[in-house]
């Protein structure tokens, strides 16, 4: 009984058990399935990207403005009045175009005077080629012949100075022997012989007058020449005077001897013969004072005179002097040549061109003001090429290099421009410190305007053909710099080495540690352990 009510016992706590074990069998399956589909729930949703193949710059982001790469203020050469104008702000213009004209009457005038005057000149000195050399060696044949006339009338004063006054001396005590002779005869009555002798003194009288007056006259040719003093001309004239009077005296005595003397006739021969004696008295005065001397004298000067004259004249013929003036000929020609490009130049002035290419940007000349060389008349700006003037801080200025791209953009585009880096400042201003780096800028279209505010990127420096992720991707921690790298559906916390970060700080390049097509957390990451089981969204 004892048995049996253990056994009674007993079953139900088997029963009670074993169901209990079924109760936990089904319970831990139960939860067994529970967590394998809580672990396919807890894979994490993150957002992946490739690594890419590509370039990458280092850029200096500045601001600016716009400038004209040539600007330029045109300004009158000339004063005067405006009486043409052709052009308004806005137009454009080439370079060379006529912008005004000043009036310039006056300027053609002084051309018309500069080329009559390069004529001139230039017959000048065809002439001077055509005559210089004959005008000299005329020169010295006029010398020459002056020499030779000199020395004929040298040598004809020196022949015939002291004869000619020794002979006057013979000639007058001649006549005033003749003459008293006549008088006595007269006086006494003459004989047939002796009114021959008479006859005879006449015909000798006759001859001395001749030969008196032939000698004076030639003497007086001489002394145009200036071979003789006036005081031998004077001489020579008195002893024309005293044969002349000789003569008559010679013809009226044997007119008495012919007709008879009457008391007149007496006193006429008498003073006759004082006439003869005075004369006489003159030749011997002019015989002690040897005026031959000085007429000697005179002409050897003359002489002298004209072989010096004869030696400057070959002297020219030797040096050639015609080339001096042939040469002095060619410099006025070319003197009157600069005048006549001065006096163009001046007359070209009046007419104001376009010293480049460009757009009118100012005009201050209205039609019928005047215009001053101290005042622009015009501004002209050359559009085709812009340039961006941007200022540059001294630690960031090494990197910059000329010829260094850039972009420049502006509001009024909706895309930036490329640029090229021209001049970088050598010197610093000294209150910011910053330099002035201009970027020139293709504006053919003229769509950038002179004062827009622009914004630069200076590409100072680029790699190619580099691995790239974007920024987003790398993690920075404990001073070192990891991914997360997506293997297998797992993050992978990979290192890697850095280099460029773009200006935006969109891309970053990765010199080491990933490969080309691996993927890379970029979202999601935050927080994230190496070897969490992940899901791309």
């Amino acid at each position: 009984m004892r048995k049996s009510l253990i056994g009674i016992i007993a079953t139900p706590l088997i029963i009670i058990c074993f169901s209990a074990y079924l109760l936990s069998q089904n319970e831990t399956l139960s939860y067994g399935q529970g967590t394998s589909s809580q672990k396919t729930e807890d894979a994490t949703l993150v957002e992946v990207a490739p690594v890419e193949v590509g370039d990458i710059t280092q850029e200096l982001s500045l601001v600016g403005d716009i400038e004209p790469q040539t600007q330029v203020l045109v300004f009158p050469k000339i004063s005067g009045k405006i009486q043409a104008l052709n052009v308004e702000v806005g137009a454009s213009v080439r370079k060379g175009d006529v912008l005004a004209v000043v009036e310039h009457k006056e300027l053609e005038l002084g051309v018309k005077q500069a080329k009559a005057a390069l004529k001139a000149a230039q017959a000048a000195l065809a002439q001077a080629k055509a005559l210089s050399k004959i005008k000299v060696m005329s020169q010295v044949r006029q010398a020459q012949a002056g020499l030779s006339a000199v020395k004929a009338a040298f040598d004809q004063v020196k022949d015939i100075s002291f004869t000619r006054t020794t002979t006057q001396i013979a000639q007058a005590e001649a006549g005033l022997e003749a003459i008293k002779a006549s008088l006595k005869k007269i006086k006494e009555g003459a004989r047939e012989e002796e009114r021959k002798q008479v006859e005879a003194a006449v015909q000798q009288a006759k001859a001395g007058l001749d030969n008196a007056q032939i000698n004076y006259k030639r003497m007086e040719k001489l002394f145009e020449q200036g071979a003789i003093s006036k005081q031998t001309l004077e001489g020579v004239e008195t002893q024309y005077t005293v044969a002349k009077a000789q003569y008559e005296a010679a013809t009226q005595q044997l007119k008495l001897i012919n007709e008879g003397a009457r008391e007149e006739d007496i006193q006429a021969v008498e003073a006759q013969v004082k006439q003869a004696e005075a004369a006489l008295q003159l030749a011997k005065r002019m015989a002690d004072t040897k005026s031959w001397e000085k007429d000697i004298a005179l002409a050897e000067a003359q002489v002298k005179q004209a072989e010096a004259g004869l030696e400057a004249a070959m002297a020219l013929e030797s040096a050639k002097s015609w080339e001096a003036e042939i040469t002095g000929a060619e410099t006025a020609v070319e003197q009157a040549k600069v005048a006549l490009e001065l006096a163009l130049q001046r007359l070209s002035d009046a007419t104001i061109t376009a010293p480049i290419s460009g757009i009118i940007s100012q005009r201050a000349a209205e039609l019928g003001g005047m215009a001053s060389p101290q005042a622009p008349l015009f501004g002209i700006v050359d559009m085709d090429v812009v340039k961006a003037k941007v200022s540059v801080i001294e630690s960031e200025l090494y990197k910059i290099k000329q010829g260094n791209e850039a972009l420049i953009s502006v509001e009024a585009l909706d895309e930036p421009v490329k640029g090229t880096v021209t001049l970088i400042s050598p010197t610093l201003d000294k209150m910011s410190r910053t330099a002035t780096v201009e970027i020139s800028i293709d504006n053919s279209d003229y769509k950038l305007k002179p004062g827009m505010f622009a914004r630069a990127r200076i590409i100072y420096d680029k790699h190619t053909s580099t691995l790239l992720v974007p920024s987003s991707a790398v993690v920075y921690k404990d001073k070192k710099t990891f991914v997360y790298a997506v293997r297998s559906d797992v993050a992978k916390m990979v290192p890697v080495k850095i280099g460029f970060t773009s200006s935006d700080e969109d891309k970053t390049e990765i010199i080491s540690g990933l490969s080309s097509g691996d993927k890379v957390i970029i979202s999601g990451h935050f927080g994230l352990k190496d070897g969490t089981k992940v899901k791309a969204k």
